[in-house]
């Protein structure tokens, strides 16, 4: 597993934790189911671009930011 994979799915923990979001409530926002996004956070699966794109605009940040992507 690569390093920005692991970064990726504490970033979406993060933030869901900074909008005191449980994880079936952001399931439910973005269109997976909770086992999924559990799977996001814990580095076993990552989210399509889609998904991606989604938790985005709940998180209220760019997709660079989501990801940790830095200039």
């Amino acid at each position: 597993m690569r390093t920005e994979e692991c970064r990726v799915g504490a970033r979406i923990r993060l933030l869901r934790l900074e909008k005191n979001m449980t994880q079936r409530q952001l399931a439910a926002k973005i269109g997976v189911d909770r086992t999924s996004l559990s799977s996001y956070e814990h580095s076993k699966r990552t989210p399509d671009i889609f998904t991606l794109c989604r938790m985005a605009d709940v998180f209220e940040v760019s997709l660079d930011d989501l990801v940790g992507r830095k200039f």
